[in-house]
């Protein structure tokens, strides 16, 4: 290695290390302990706050919170601006079908020794100095490539058309997470008015129980009793109001608005209980393989494959191509000194290229097996999102089903608590039943409004879950 090369490569080992140093002092000084985030991020953080709209005071129903959420939950914003950047790829691609045309100027002064016979120039050589600037217009026009620029439109089209499900998507899945997010807050708030009442039920046991108490029927172990039992109930309802609570963050987290908006939410108990599916399950899976957007989506990824398979196999035919150059050259030269010859006069060309592949090392077979290769990727993904499709309407059509029958014997078990309870109130209040009767029954009565509540949101719920596995979800659910 000679002195220039050794100091060539000490420069560039010296010119690393001032890079690679700053790079790597960025990173943390040891796995033991966390990295300090800088203030400077931490109030660049802070200055960017919550820059959404706040949500007008009024009641809202399950309508009002759905058009809510659709307006202000950045997933949809976000699916949006997918399928609007999907829509400008594709008008990227349908570009190429048009010329180029552009503007391009080259200027600047070059000094070069030439060699030359020493016949003409005893030296051997001269020198030249020229100075030039020349503007131009340059056209480029691909005119056939065989299909290649087809197929990449076809495949643009196909992801454009992905992305516009996708969007179509994410908008049903922001309706389903609203409206199980609005039912399960009414389930909160069911269990909540069964735990009240369940304390009023209580509160009257414990009358009961005192005034017989007063009356030399009952014992002390039965007021007690009576007591624990109306504490228990007082707790069973604090805990009840902090679940509503979560429930109600739940909801306004799935609008996508600001965590500390308050909303006047009405009850969904006031909703009457959804209907039984009109249609077999059968039929519910023909209508999900056929609208869900995920299995068109799927779809659209098949045909994008397809289509970028079929422009791999156009790569190996040629291209044709157009270039053209419009120019004024404006420059000047001199040979050794003597004065500058000027120029000004405008120039073109046209020029037309054939271009035809022979040998490029196995790349254009290999890019053709991996474009089969996700053809058949594609093709395995639209099966298994079928499956996956027809199973989750199979699940939610039995869940349907379930959910109502369930809310039938919750309501007759409701109703038979209650006369039960009754019974024994009277009993217990003539003397006749035992208060282990009557707080059995007491029980009895608070786990039947709770299962009746619970019933209740269930069946919207699994009536939601099957509209949104049926694709069906939209619309038809602000109504």
């Amino acid at each position: 290695m000679t002195l220039l090369e050794r100091g060539s490569t000490a420069l560039v080992l010296a010119t690393g290390l001032l890079f690679i140093r700053p790079v790597v002092a960025q990173a943390p000084a040891s796995p033991e302990r966390p990295w300090a985030i800088p203030d400077s991020a931490s109030a660049r953080a802070a200055q960017l706050g919550d820059h959404r709209e706040p949500v007008p005071q009024k009641q809202y129903g399950l309508a009002e919170l759905i058009d809510l959420a659709e307006r202000t939950n950045p997933q949809t914003r976000e699916a949006w601006e997918a399928a609007r950047a999907a829509a400008a790829a594709e008008g990227l691609v349908e570009s190429q079908y048009l010329p180029q045309l552009s503007f391009e100027a080259l200027g600047g002064y070059e000094h070069t020794p030439l060699p030359a016979p020493k016949s003409l120039i005893p030296k051997g050589f001269f020198e030249s100095n020229t100075q030039e600037f020349i503007p131009s217009l340059a056209l480029k026009w691909l005119l056939f490539d065989f299909g290649r620029r087809a197929a990449a439109l076809e495949g643009a089209r196909a992801d454009s058309f992905t992305a516009n499900v996708a969007f179509t998507g994410a908008h049903q899945a922001v309706i389903f997470g609203v409206s199980q997010a609005y039912f399960d807050l009414g389930a909160a708030r069911g269990r909540l008015h069964a735990a009240q009442k369940a304390l009023s039920t209580a509160q009257t046991t414990q009358d009961a129980t005192l005034a017989k108490r007063h009356n030399g029927l009952a014992t002390v172990v039965s007021v007690a009793q009576a007591e624990r039992q109306t504490a228990q109930t007082r707790y069973n309802v604090t805990a009840a109001e902090g679940v509503a609570t979560n429930a109600m963050a739940n909801l306004v987290a799935t609008l996508g608005v600001a965590a500390e908006t308050e909303l006047d939410v009405l009850d969904s108990a006031e909703f009457p209980l959804p209907p039984a599916p009109e249609q077999n399950v059968q039929a519910a899976i023909q209508h999900a393989l056929a609208h869900r957007p995920d299995v068109l989506a799927a779809l659209g990824q098949v045909d994008s494959a397809e289509a970028s398979l079929k422009g791999a196999r156009r790569a190996r035919y040629p291209v044709i191509s157009v270039s053209a150059h419009a120019f004024q050259n404006m420059g000047a030269v001199s040979s050794d000194g003597k004065p500058y010859s000027g120029i000004d006069r405008p120039g073109a060309n046209i020029l037309l290229s054939f271009s035809v592949p022979i040998f490029d090392g196995g790349m254009r077979s290999s890019q053709i097996s991996i474009a089969r290769a996700k053809v058949r990727e594609a093709e395995a993904k639209l099966d298994n999102t079928r499956d996956s499709a027809a199973q989750q309407v199979v699940k939610a059509y039995n869940g349907l089903l379930t959910s109502l029958a369930e809310h039938n014997a919750a309501t007759a078990l409701s109703e038979a608590a209650h006369t039960a309870y009754d019974a024994a109130l009277r009993s217990y209040g003539q003397g006749v039943g035992t208060y282990t009767d009557l707080a059995t029954e007491e029980n009895a009565v608070v786990q039947a409004e709770t299962q009746v509540e619970d019933a209740r949101a269930s069946a919207h719920t699994a009536a939601a879950a099957l509209a949104f596995a049926m694709g069906a979800i939209g619309n038809a659910e602000k109504e």
